[in-house]
């Protein structure tokens, strides 16, 4: 049986690192050989030394097989609290059943206890996680465009 839980950054940081990884390789084909998948444990910890990123881990006994991070912060605009995905990820092995449903579900249910207003997540077009999200009652409210940016040549 899965275990979700809310972890502090600093003690999960590699498991975290190395899940990141496989999530990047897989999901962000739209960076590959653009940006190269670099996160810096001191950007992430800062954010939640000050109470502002929320990691929820998945362990199969014991071993890390999904995380997810929300960033939680006041809107700039309304001024109630707000969360926005940083990534949800589970391993391909874990997709099945109810797996990302309930840490979806996890997720949610520590942001109404913290007294988050909104949830702001994103998901790939037609994908597993947009079937989740709309059972969940997510709205789709966007659509999210790219453009890698080139230096002009001088």
């Amino acid at each position: 049986m899965l275990a979700f839980a809310i972890e502090p950054l600093e003690t999960c940081w590699d498991d975290i690192r190395r899940l990141g990884a496989a999530h990047w390789g897989e999901t962000m084909e739209y960076y590959r050989g653009k940006q190269p998948f670099n996160p810096l444990f001191e950007r992430y910890n800062q954010y939640d030394k000050l109470g502002w990123l929320v990691t929820f881990t998945v362990r199969d006994e014991g071993k890390m097989v999904g995380y997810g991070l929300m960033y939680v912060t006041p809107s700039m605009h309304t001024q109630e609290l707000i969360a926005t995905e940083d990534t949800m990820f589970l391993l391909p092995e874990y997709r099945r059943g109810r797996n990302g449903l309930r840490l979806y579900q996890f997720a949610e249910e520590e942001m109404i206890k913290r007294g988050v207003k909104e949830i702001l997540v994103t998901a790939k077009p037609d994908s597993a996680a947009c079937r989740i999200l709309e059972h969940l009652g997510c709205t789709l409210i966007n659509y999210q465009y790219s453009k890698a940016l080139t230096m002009p040549r001088k």
